[in-house]
C-alpha cells in the first residue's frame, strides 16, 4: 500500500512538473496570415515552422491550438492559453497588458494602409472606413471607424469589391491575398513597424529565460533568417 501510494504521488508530481514545461499556444491569426502562418504541413508558413522550433531548442513541450483573434485574447487573459505572438507596436503607447512578458525578438513586420492603385472605384466611399480584422489590435483605430471582417482575405476581397476604401493589413500578407484574388493594391502609407514576439502569461514567465535562449541560438545559427527569407521570397512579389 506504501509503495501504490509513493507511486502514486510520484505521478501526480511528474504530471504537475509536466504541466509546468508546457505552452499552449497559438499562432494561426485569422487562419489568413499568410504566409507567418498557414494549414500546410509542407510550407506551414513562417511561424508554423519557427515556433516548433524554438520550442524543441528551449526543451519545452508545445501544445498548438486553433482560435480565431477575438477567443485568443480572452484565452490568454483566463489562462486556458500560454502565448501567442504580437508586436508590441500594435498595442497604445507599446503595452500588451501587466499580465503578460514579451520574448527577444523574432523578426520585422510591417502593416500598411492599403488602397486600390485605380482609386476612382473608391471614390464615392467614406475614407474614414477602415478595414480591419475583428479581434486584431490596432494602436489607433480610436481616429477611424474600423469596418471588421474574419481575415485578411475577407479584407482584400472587400477592397476588391469596392466595400472600403482603405484597409489596414500586413505587407505580405497583403501581397498574397492581392495577387490570388487579382488586386491591384496600393500600399499607401505605413502604419506599424516592429518587431514580432512571443506574448507569455505571466503564470508560465518561469519558461521565459529557456524561450529566450532558444531564440538567440537560432538567430545566431541563422536559422530564424533563412526561415524569414525563404517566405518572403516567396510572397513580396505583390509589392511596391
Amino acid at each position: 500500500m506504501i509503495r501504490i501510494l509513493l507511486l502514486t504521488l510520484g505521478l501526480l508530481a511528474f504530471s504537475a512538473f509536466a504541466g509546468q514545461n508546457s505552452l499552449r499556444y497559438n499562432m494561426s491569426g485569422s487562419n489568413n496570415w499568410v504566409p507567418y502562418y498557414m494549414p500546410d504541413k509542407a510550407t506551414p508558413g513562417i511561424l508554423g515552422e519557427l515556433i516548433p522550433l524554438i520550442l524543441a531548442e528551449a526543451n519545452i513541450e508545445g501544445v498548438q491550438l486553433n482560435l480565431p483573434p477575438k477567443r485568443t485574447n480572452q484565452a490568454l487573459l483566463e489562462g486556458k492559453l500560454d502565448f501567442d505572438t504580437v508586436c508590441a507596436e500594435w498595442f497604445p503607447n507599446q503595452k500588451v497588458g501587466p499580465e503578460f512578458v514579451l520574448s527577444k525578438p523574432l523578426f520585422t513586420v510591417k502593416e500598411y494602409f492599403v488602397g486600390l492603385k485605380d482609386a476612382d472605384k473608391t471614390a464615392h466611399l467614406n475614407h474614414d472606413n477602415i478595414g480591419t480584422v475583428l479581434g486584431y489590435y490596432y494602436y489607433d483605430d480610436s481616429l477611424f471607424n474600423r469596418i471588421d471582417f474574419k481575415s485578411e482575405r475577407e479584407l482584400v476581397l472587400a477592397l476588391k469589391k469596392a466595400r472600403v476604401s482603405r484597409i489596414l493589413i500586413g505587407d505580405l500578407t497583403a501581397s498574397y491575398w492581392g495577387k490570388r484574388y487579382d488586386v491591384n493594391l496600393d500600399f499607401q502609407k505605413l502604419h506599424t513597424e516592429g518587431l514580432l514576439r512571443l506574448r507569455l502569461n505571466k503564470q508560465k514567465q518561469h519558461l521565459l529565460p529557456n524561450l529566450n535562449a532558444a531564440i538567440d541560438a537560432l538567430t545566431e545559427r541563422g536559422v530564424i533568417a533563412r526561415i524569414v527569407s525563404k517566405y518572403t521570397r516567396l510572397y513580396s512579389t505583390n509589392l511596391n
